[in-house]
């Protein structure tokens, strides 16, 4: 990028361009975190300022969420008597849409997770969906292997903890032989 570029960020061109998705505020609160972490990388991606970030994803808000939006802005522009910036915009937007409460309850849900009834398929893909909510849990490759291999199925942990397996994929593919 020149510096024209990163003086001027991008375009709401180039945002659309890429089809960003839209967000109402329905269905699973997990549903707000995907969203906020989708348009970032669109915005990062295209190198938007700040200030275009909470603009252009503004635009992508439907419905009461919009609304939401609206009213939220207006008070705070009021307020700071500045616009709102991205840090900000994502704060209040997690807060409202995707509460501390529900992140915590999901941390707990990832904690406690074990495979149970779970194909190892479908294991690997609910700790993979869980652990982002509890990374604190898993900081080092050898972390979320250990955490993965306590969750598993008596007879596979059995057959598996011998191998003594750092490694979270390769202790993947040898629960999946079991």
């Amino acid at each position: 990028m020149n510096a024209t570029n990163d003086e001027w960020g991008c375009t709401i061109e180039q945002f659309n361009r890429i089809n960003p998705p839209t967000f109402d505020g329905r269905g699973d609160a997990t549903l707000a975190e995907d969203w906020i972490q989708d348009i970032e990388e669109i915005l990062r991606v295209i190198n938007c300022t700040d200030e275009q970030k909470v603009l252009y994803s503004a635009f992508k808000l439907t419905g009461e969420t919009k609304r939401w939006w609206i009213f939220e802005r207006t008070i705070r522009e009021a307020e700071e008597t500045e616009i709102v910036r991205w840090v900000h915009f994502e704060q209040i937007f997690l807060e409202r849409f995707f509460p501390t409460s529900i992140r915590d309850d999901k941390a707990m849900e990832f904690a406690n997770l074990v495979q149970g009834a779970l194909t190892v398929h479908q294991y690997v893909a609910r700790f993979i969906e869980l652990s982002r909510f509890a990374a604190y849990l898993i900081l080092d490759e050898e972390k979320k292997a250990r955490k993965f291999e306590q969750g598993l199925n008596e007879n596979i942990y059995e057959q598996i903890m011998g191998f003594q397996i750092r490694n979270f994929s390769e202790l993947v593919n040898k629960a999946t032989v079991f």
